[in-house]
């Protein structure tokens, strides 16, 4: 099986000479050359770790390309080898320019690709740091590499890493559980590609006071299907963080609501995600999302007539999914 950077696109370099071939490549000072649509934001690192399949790294490294294009980064992606049993490095160097409905649209892109010995946490974390662009912001995104090894990064690679982001749909595990040094400086794709069944719930829900969404609440429960146990669980964080509002008020229930997050099984195919509030009095609030297409509706009634309307979930591009999760 070939490791990862032997099937991700860029020409073989020695390690030492990527970043001067990267100067050499761009400089120009004519007004119409790439360089002049050179111009990085910010440094995000795409860290693959050994489970990841090379569809599953072709698949990110496309989506990071693409949020390039709207946020120029520098693009340093890191790929455990198998090869690689002394402590030595390889790497790879990959360009590309992209152009808009005019010339002036164009933007401009690198992607510095390094293989390197999982268990050489040091030699990584100095080798980054030299291809880093500095003085810009720095973002890094896991994708399948063990919690217990990332903590192994806390003090040197990840040091001034402005956010660390995952996906929990694809890790199998809550990330956020780890001890990481700062907390609120970690993001979850999983809770980014909500966005649209959050803005969908909440809006329907504004219509009501909160106190009357907590009277009487006796289950929220949230089940969701095999690729999605991410969204499931940071829906039912979102749906918690918004019902301990209605904790202040004395007479308020919310502290004796059973919360279960559950799988479908294969008998309930034919929905992705779905939402549920039960209510002591017959009240009740259904939600779901159809696993074919953008489809939803929600079926209600809480105190008003019965209730039921579509809704369109428009999903986020991984692009935008990686902008949601690095940035809010």
């Amino acid at each position: 099986m070939k490791d990862l950077i032997d099937v991700l696109p860029g020409i073989d370099l020695p390690v030492g000479e990527v970043t001067s071939r990267l100067d050499r490549m761009w400089e120009s000072d004519t007004a119409g050359s790439p360089s002049a649509f050179r111009a990085s934001q910010m440094n995000v690192v795409l860290h693959f770790g050994w489970a990841v399949s090379a569809e599953e790294a072709h698949e990110r490294f496309e989506a990071l390309l693409t949020f390039a294009q709207r946020y120029p980064s520098r693009i340093i992606v890191l790929c455990p080898s198998s090869e690689i049993s002394d402590g030595s490095m390889r790497a790879k160097l990959f360009s590309q320019c992209y152009i808009g409905d005019s010339h002036r649209e164009m933007c401009c892109c690198e992607a510095l690709i390094l293989g390197y010995q999982p268990e050489n946490c040091g030699y990584l974390a100095n080798q980054v740091s030299v291809w880093l662009e500095p003085d810009l912001p720095s973002y890094h995104w896991f994708c399948g590499v063990p919690g217990e090894r990332i903590e192994q990064y806390f003090d040197n690679l990840l040091l001034g890493v402005r956010r660390s982001i995952y996906d929990s749909s694809y890790e199998g595990r809550d990330l956020n559980q780890l001890n990481w040094p700062e907390s609120g400086r970690i993001g979850d794709l999983a809770m980014a590609r909500l966005l649209p069944v959050r803005q969908a719930i909440g809006q329907f829900l504004s219509g009501y006071q909160i106190g009357e969404l907590c009277r009487g609440l006796e289950v929220v429960r949230v089940r969701h299907g095999a690729s999605m146990s991410g969204e499931g669980l940071r829906l039912m964080e979102w749906v918690r963080d918004c019902l301990s509002d209605c904790q202040q008020y004395p007479d308020c229930s919310v502290r004796e609501v059973e919360y279960a997050v559950e799988a479908y099984d294969d008998s309930d195919a034919e929905c992705a995600l779905s939402l549920e509030f039960v209510y002591t009095d017959g009240r009740y609030l259904r939600w779901r999302k159809f696993c074919e297409g953008p489809m939803g509706e929600i079926e209600a009634s809480l105190g008003k007539s019965v209730e039921k309307i579509s809704t369109r979930v428009k999903p986020l591009g991984a692009e935008q999914a990686l902008a949601e999760a690095l940035f809010f």
